[in-house]
This record gives C-alpha cells, structure tokens and sequence, in this order.
C-alpha cells in the first residue's frame, strides 16, 4: 500500500513540474515603466516611457506622455 501511495505521489508530483514549466515558457509582454528626466530622440524631456532599458517615448506634459504609453498599451507592446 505504501508503495503505491508513494508511485501516485510522485507521479502528481511530475505531472504538477510539467504544467509548471509548460506555463513558464508562454511569452510575457514586458511592462512599461515611467522615468524621469532624460534623452529621447535627441532632445532633453521631463518624462520617458522606458521598457527594458530601451526608451519607447518622451515628452514634456503628462497628457502627451500617458497618451504615448496608452498607444503602446494598445499595440501590445507593453503591459
């Protein structure tokens, strides 16, 4: 009995590394994120979208800036 008990275990065991790893391997979008100050197409802005290290966008104001990362949002580009 205790060996059967203990062949179901590892058998659920596996089964439950297997999902987890088919899981992991699913692309994942990156996330946006805000920084600040810095360079974006060669001008100095006060706000920049950067997404892995790379800088996406820039602006000067807000509305310009939150519009630029909805846009990218909806191009799934970013999460």
């Amino acid at each position: 009995m205790r060996i059967l008990y203990a062949l179901i275990t590892t058998m659920m065991i596996a089964m439950l590394t297997h999902l987890a790893s088919a899981q992991a391997a699913i692309p994942s979008v990156p996330s946006c994120t805000m920084a600040s100050e810095g360079i974006y197409n060669g001008a100095w802005v006060k706000h920049r979208i950067v997404v892995n290290e790379d800088v996406l966008g820039g602006a000067n104001d807000m509305d310009s800036i939150l519009s630029q990362l909805e846009n990218l949002r909806t191009q799934g580009l970013c999460r």
